[in-house]
């Protein structure tokens, strides 16, 4: 189960059958006296301590899987492949960036293109010419939030609350993800293309 409520909340549910299984035991010369009591008890007990060593087992997972998460990740890789095999590198074949999760429930992304959009001509920041803005917007990407792991699925949502791109404001966008060591892979297959981000973890 996937919060504290409800795992608590399947215990009254389980006790009350077990009292019901074992009063009906006890009572009935039918099902063999004390002996079949005895026995339904502990069959009983033994399933019991099962299911919740198994729920036990499934959340020390999930904060594994959370632990390990969190950290600094180096981008090494951003590949967009269209639906005919013709892969792009949106942010160059080498992108710079990193991918922040802490241990408090925040992220952060920070990924610029590389090579590095050119300074503009004039000199100043505020005084680029409209194609100067728009690559320095199209070669970077940054936003932050909190996010959240369902460990059942391997994804963690990203729920944005600040980004360069205003569109994702106030979104939460899931991403699918692998962890092998220190190796974090993020990838999306969809309708218009097959999405790869590489994350090595800093160390």
């Amino acid at each position: 189960m996937n919060n504290v409520n409800q795992w608590l909340g399947g215990l009254p549910r389980a006790r009350r059958v077990g009292v019901a299984f074992c009063g009906v035991g006890v009572g009935s010369q039918g099902l063999g006296g004390g002996r079949m009591a005895r026995a339904a008890i502990l069959f009983l007990s033994a399933a019991l301590l099962s299911a919740f060593s198994a729920t036990d087992d499934d959340r020390s997972a999930a904060n594994r899987l959370a632990t390990q998460l969190v950290g600094t990740w180096q981008i090494v890789k951003f590949v967009d492949t269209d639906p005919s095999g013709k892969a792009t590198y949106p942010y160059g074949e080498h992108p710079a960036g990193f991918l922040i999760y802490d241990s408090t429930g925040h992220m952060s992304v920070q990924g610029m293109r590389v090579p590095a959009t050119p300074a503009f001509a004039s000199g100043d920041d505020e005084k680029g010419t409209e194609a100067e803005v728009r690559s320095a917007y199209d070669g970077y990407v940054a936003y932050f939030g909190t996010y959240r792991v369902d460990e059942n699925k391997s994804v963690v949502t990203h729920i944005v609350e600040g980004s360069l791109h205003p569109s994702y404001i106030g979104t939460e966008q899931s991403r699918p993800f692998k962890l092998n060591g220190d190796v974090l892979v993020i990838e999306i297959s969809a309708p218009e293309g097959h999405f790869y981000r590489e994350f090595h973890r800093v160390k």
